[in-house]
């Protein structure tokens, strides 16, 4: 229904509003499916992939069947990928807490480099899923991938964490819209200013390569 009338828009906030609920219920389900720890891996990929899409201007898109699809498909890899990146941010989270040195000053070095060792790790795992769901490569390939254009797009990733605090402040603020829309609107503006950073950066190695030698 495309209408630009109020009762068009409104219809529109309307079935966005359920698709972000239907998504949302889609990823808790499917991440209990897998008893979280087995499920939270494929369960997220599948929800970037249907972003993705919306992203990307797809209409009507089948979101059940490409759920489903996605999550069996990339159940064994993302398990193994997801798990290993839980466990890279565990073990940097315990270095930055606990990690001590009798000499103050090189203590006090070495935590703030571990802060932001571990920021800059977040920041990547951000990037890291639509990265993903997006290209076809390595796991290494993502990771450095997804460092790259946190230096070199600063502005893009600064809008990626504005998105991400704001959503922050409304969960923490509204708790029950955590439960009813947390991943999926998350994950859906997450992709979005990903997907536009993918595109600006695909255009500009398109204009380098017409460029003559």
């Amino acid at each position: 229904m495309q209408d630009d009338s109020f009762v068009g828009k409104f219809y529109q906030f309307g079935e966005a509003i359920l698709f972000l609920f239907y998504v949302n219920f889609l990823w808790v389900s499917f991440t209990l499916l897998g008893l979280v720890v087995f499920g939270l891996g494929p369960s997220t990929v599948a929800m970037f992939s249907i972003f993705r899409k919306w992203a990307m201007g797809e209409k009507g898109l089948p979101v059940f069947k490409m759920y489903w699809q996605a999550y069996r498909e990339e159940f064994m890899k993302t398990n193994g990928i997801t798990l290993l990146l839980i466990f890279i941010g565990y073990m940097l989270y315990i270095n930055m807490q606990y990690f001590e040195v009798p000499i103050p000053w090189l203590n006090m070095t070495i935590k703030a480099l571990f802060i932001i060792v571990f920021f800059m790790y977040l920041i990547m795992i951000a990037y890291f899923y639509p990265l993903y769901v997006h290209y076809d490569n390595k796991f290494y390939s993502y990771l450095k991938n997804a460092l790259l254009i946190t230096i070199y797009q600063p502005i893009r990733t600064f809008y990626l964490l504005a998105a991400v605090f704001t959503l922050y402040y409304l969960w923490v603020s509204f708790p029950i819209f955590l439960f009813l829309f947390g991943a999926s609107l998350t994950s859906m503006i997450v992709m979005w200013i990903s997907y536009r950073t993918f595109l600006r950066i695909e255009y500009k190695q398109s204009i380098l390569a017409e460029q003559p030698s």
